[in-house]
């Protein structure tokens, strides 16, 4: 809701890296100049998540799962202009008729993750494919799926403690961490993806930064409701980290 620019100077008070969400009215194509002034006048790093809302890459309809593909890929494009160097992005959903067969969205995902991962090899753009929560009818909610998908393709994990924690999944995910590249924190009762406080929830948080201290040396982004809580979270991590 608050106009990028604006949001650049209270992030730069708190933290580094900024995770952008290239959507809405923070389309990378929008943002860009923003974006530049914020590398060049406060020293931030930026990551980004590609497009979410109507980006289907598991799509069993060929024509939209094309057009989610091609969204991906310029959301790649942008970051190479922008020297940004990791995308993550979502798995596929598993919507309409691919109820009716549920292993061809996994399929399609499969496809389109092969292709992404080509083109953003092009590019040298470091892509990562996050677990989705439970219960949206999603593809890669558990870690034997997410690993299928991304062994396929040869790339990372963007590994999602909250999400994780829907599914109670977490010490499996836990066991692929030398596959992350990528980790976003926040956490839930194990009901509903609520992006609570990292240590406000059932997902044992001492164990997971356990397992990221010993065995990941990339990005840590704590996905938070507001910035306030973003802040806590990280006063949270840096204490358990030290």
């Amino acid at each position: 809701m608050t106009p990028f620019l604006n949001m650049v100077e209270s992030i730069s008070e708190h933290f580094e890296l900024w995770e952008v969400l290239s959507e809405g009215e923070d389309r990378l194509e929008l943002v860009r100049d923003s974006v530049r002034y914020a590398q060049q006048s406060h020293g931030m790093h930026f990551q980004v998540h590609a497009p979410l809302s109507d980006v289907n890459i598991g799509s069993v309809h060929e024509p939209m799962r094309v057009a989610a593909v091609n969204e991906i890929k310029q959301t790649i494009l942008m970051c190479h202009r922008l020297d940004i160097p990791l995308v993550t992005v979502h798995p596929g959903f598993v919507q309409g008729i691919a109820f009716l067969n549920r292993a061809k969205a996994l399929e399609t995902t499969k496809r389109s993750v092969r292709e992404i991962a080509a083109y953003a090899c092009d590019s040298s753009i470091d892509v990562t494919i996050e677990n989705l929560p439970g219960g949206i009818n999603a593809t890669c909610t558990n870690a034997g799926e997410l690993l299928e998908v991304v062994e396929d393709a040869g790339l990372g994990i963007c590994f999602d403690m909250g999400h994780a924690n829907t599914v109670h999944q977490v010490d499996e995910f836990l066991a692929l961490s030398d596959r992350f590249r990528n980790v976003h924190l926040h956490n839930n009762e194990g009901q509903w993806d609520q992006h609570n406080r990292i240590d406000d929830g059932s997902a044992d948080l001492a164990k997971v930064v356990k397992v990221l201290r010993d065995s990941y040396k990339g990005n840590i982004v704590i996905e938070s409701v507001n910035l306030e809580s973003g802040a806590e979270s990280k006063a949270v991590l840096k204490r358990l980290l030290a």
